[in-house]
């Protein structure tokens, strides 16, 4: 694949995972870029790997791909100070500050709340787009487990279920893949 093909997907792709990232990471900065240059870095040896598998799908790869280096950066010490993140330096694009500004602040203040378990398996399952099963062993937990998580984080989350909307988080059959 060209530098042209990579480029192509990181045009496409990068606001919607950078804004996935904050997310996850409860709207910390370092952590949410750092999880998307890094999912890019994979992007790139997986595009460059002749033998690799292929990727059908770059969207849902990168996706969970970011959540995944989002949840394994993120620090349940750090809160989240939506002072730090009101000023032009530290949005992470025009863009999306634009975009998402006043949802996008409400629902971090509420990933920030949730309890860790609860918070990956949201992501995982919500903002990745896996299926139950795929969290369950992602996060080393029977199903039943991660249902009891999502149930978790549903009712303290079912405040803001239009703004998830919004962000394209939660859809109609309560984000991604079912199973």
């Amino acid at each position: 694949m060209s530098e042209d093909a990579f480029d192509s997907l990181y045009r496409t792709w990068y606001h919607a995972l950078l804004a996935k990232a904050y997310l996850v990471t409860s709207g910390r900065p370092n952590a949410a870029e750092d999880a998307v240059q890094e999912a890019f870095i994979q992007c790139w040896r997986r595009l460059t790997d002749p033998y690799g598998p292929p990727v059908l799908h770059w969207g849902g790869w990168l996706s969970v791909t970011v959540v995944r280096e989002a949840l394994r950066r993120h620090s349940s010490e750090v809160p989240f100070d939506i002072g730090r993140h009101d000023g032009p330096g530290n949005s992470p694009d025009l863009a999306v500050e634009i975009q998402l500004k006043d949802v996008y602040r409400k629902v971090c203040e509420e990933m920030a709340r949730l309890r860790e378990r609860p918070r990956q398996a949201v992501a995982l399952r919500c903002i990745a787009g896996l299926s139950t099963a795929e969290v369950a062993e992602e996060m080393g937990i029977t199903q039943s487990t991660v249902r009891v998580h999502l149930a978790e984080a549903r009712r303290a989350l079912e405040p803001l279920r239009m703004e998830l909307r919004q962000l394209g988080i939660l859809s109609d059959e309560e984000g991604g893949r079912h199973g």
